[in-house]
């Protein structure tokens, strides 16, 4: 509990940018991108094609499964809690916490089945043993996704920083240990092992809040909409950024055509969601700092975006250049046509800092449906792009369907802030949590 000097301490603070938390991040997405390249260099050396086919496959619903259960969730969780202090965040907390955790289960549970029954319409392919084990990674990954993004909404930077970092270099290492002695059952326990690694990360950084959080503590007004807003939006974005390869092979392109669409895509993705969990690290700080002083809350957001598009669009210009030499070197000759689809999905990636502000600030000012309109333009701008140039262009036009998504859903996103109007957003400062 807060001594009451600190808490007027707190509340006094000015709106400032997070320097010392977005330069761990920062090493944190250094790690990240470490371990990264000893899952898609170091593993499949180790396992072989086949054999990393099927670790690839687990790894893929594994994690899929747990970022499906967790979208929304890190606004949610930074907008909630930010703003109270002591015991109110502590328990608002474990409240919020215990009630996604109910919903996330039944959602598990769902994706599991459908899991299994695909499993079970190809047997000889997939034991018994290893959809036990893709089902206990799903879950522990999910577990640690709710417990990363309370230590968001708790500023335990650190712990949100460092979850994917520990929890793919526990895979690669692991993966590399095990399968000598257990083969690709082996390889696979080595992904659940990984994401308990991550549960065991979060639960050392909350488990003193959720042991003393009180059980009987209510959600905020407008918690629970605020939620479902936020996941709604989130899957309308996975559309647009998931949604290049499958784009692909519905609308009837080549083999080759999929699997290049799905580099790119691919590509630009390990961007923008650097991008995203990065400036996340800022929006605890503004959010508490809001009701106080509204202009200098968004203020630190915007710089955080302008900061990282110093970074990200040099970056993207810099990969579209050297995208077919990069693609040679790292795949081989045979990939050497996913280099103009990833040129074009690298752009969509430049737009990472804008599409992180317009989000964050859709949350900042508790208008989460400013964020729901955005997405929904750009998963209509890309559904309708797709359908007008996959069948002809390929992955260039999967490509070009995922920039005109992002696009969309970055100026849906604004002109929705835009026309919000400031006098609900105002009343909406002065409360604790979503009203």
């Amino acid at each position: 509990m807060h001594a009451p000097g600190r808490r007027r301490r707190d509340e006094a603070a000015p709106a400032s940018l997070p320097r010392r938390a977005l330069a761990g991040s920062a090493a944190g997405k250094a790690l990240e991108a470490l371990t990264l390249a000893g899952l898609v260099a170091l593993v499949p050396r180790a396992l072989g094609a086949a054999d990393y086919g099927a670790f690839a496959v687990a790894l893929a619903v594994a994690t899929g499964i747990a970022i499906a259960t967790g979208i929304g969730g890190p606004a949610l969780f930074a907008r909630v809690l930010a703003p109270l202090t002591g015991e109110m965040r502590r328990d608002v907390g474990g409240a919020l916490a215990r009630r996604l955790a109910r919903a996330r289960a039944s959602v598990l549970l769902v994706l599991c089945g459908a899991a299994a029954i695909g499993a079970a319409l190809a047997p000889g392919r997939v034991s018994a043993l290893q959809i036990a084990l893709v089902a206990t990674a799903a879950l522990l990954g999910s577990a640690a996704t709710l417990l990363s993004q309370l230590a968001l909404g708790f500023e335990r930077t650190t712990a949100w920083s460092l979850r994917y970092p520990l929890e793919n270099g526990v895979i690669v290492v692991a993966a590399l240990l095990a399968y000598p002695v257990a083969g690709v059952d082996g390889a696979i326990a080595a992904i659940a092992l990984g994401a308990a690694a991550a549960v065991a990360l979060g639960l050392v950084a909350v488990r003193g809040e959720l042991r003393r959080a009180r059980s009987e503590t209510s959600l905020p007004p407008g918690a629970l909409r605020f939620a479902r807003i936020q996941a709604c939006s989130g899957a309308l974005t996975q559309a647009v950024h998931r949604g290049a390869a499958p784009a692909c092979a519905l609308l009837g392109a080549t083999g080759a055509a999929t699997g290049h669409a799905a580099i790119a895509a691919g590509g630009a993705l390990a961007i923008t969601y650097a991008v995203a969990h990065a400036t996340l690290i800022a929006l605890p700080g503004a959010a508490r700092a809001y009701a106080r002083d509204r202009a200098g809350a968004e203020a630190t957001l915007r710089r955080v975006a302008g900061l990282s598009a110093v970074v990200v669009v040099p970056l993207c210009a810099l990969l579209a250049v050297l995208a077919e030499p990069l693609l040679q070197f790292a795949l081989g000759d045979g990939f050497r046509g996913a280099a103009q689809p990833l040129q074009i999905a690298l752009a969509a990636a430049a737009l990472a800092p804008l599409w992180a502000l317009g989000t964050q600030l859709a949350a900042l000012r508790l208008r989460p449906e400013a964020a729901l309109a955005g997405a929904a333009l750009g998963a209509a701008s890309f559904i309708w792009v797709a359908v007008l140039t996959v069948s002809g262009a390929g992955a260039n036009g999967a490509a070009a369907a995922m920039l005109a998504g992002v696009a969309a859903a970055v100026a849906g996103t604004f002109v929705a802030l835009a026309l919000g109007g400031g006098e609900l957003a105002a009343r909406q400062a002065t409360a604790p949590g979503p009203t």
